[in-house]
């Protein structure tokens, strides 16, 4: 939703720092590599996981505005929650890109993991009562 704000570069990068991120615990889980999938056909980005020659700081060089790093922070924290939790080694990974970023402000950090949790709990909630059949 709000990648569309951003140029190719930039989403090229979301991509990278995506995969980097869901295998911060060591596995890649099947949510995430959906997820990956649908945001590399939404921008036309090849679907590639192998990753280990990317440096994360040449990555995060191409988010120059407030608004993008939000914007990149949001998607990584969204792809977390695909797997249904922000676990230990997610959360430290992207608070450290945050403060790489220079956003290493605790409150901004939560604000965007409770904006990104209620969107996940909205279209939980929206799921379950169209499949309400009472």
């Amino acid at each position: 939703m709000f990648a569309e704000r951003l140029n190719a570069s930039q989403r090229q990068a979301v991509f990278d720092l995506g995969v980097m991120l869901a295998y911060a615990d060591q596995e890649l889980a099947e949510e995430e590599a959906q997820y990956l999938k649908a945001f590399s056909e939404r921008f036309d980005i090849a679907y590639d996981l192998e990753k280990n020659h990317l440096e994360m700081d040449t990555c995060l060089q191409v988010f120059k505005t407030r608004s993008e790093r939000i914007i990149l922070l949001q998607e990584l924290i969204k792809l977390s929650y695909k797997d249904g939790h922000f676990g230990h080694e997610e959360q430290e990974k992207v608070f450290a890109i945050a403060q790489k970023l220079g956003l290493n402000e605790p409150e901004l950090f939560m604000r965007i993991e409770k904006w990104v949790r209620e969107g996940f709990n909205w279209a939980h909630e929206g799921e379950a009562m169209l499949e309400d059949n009472g």
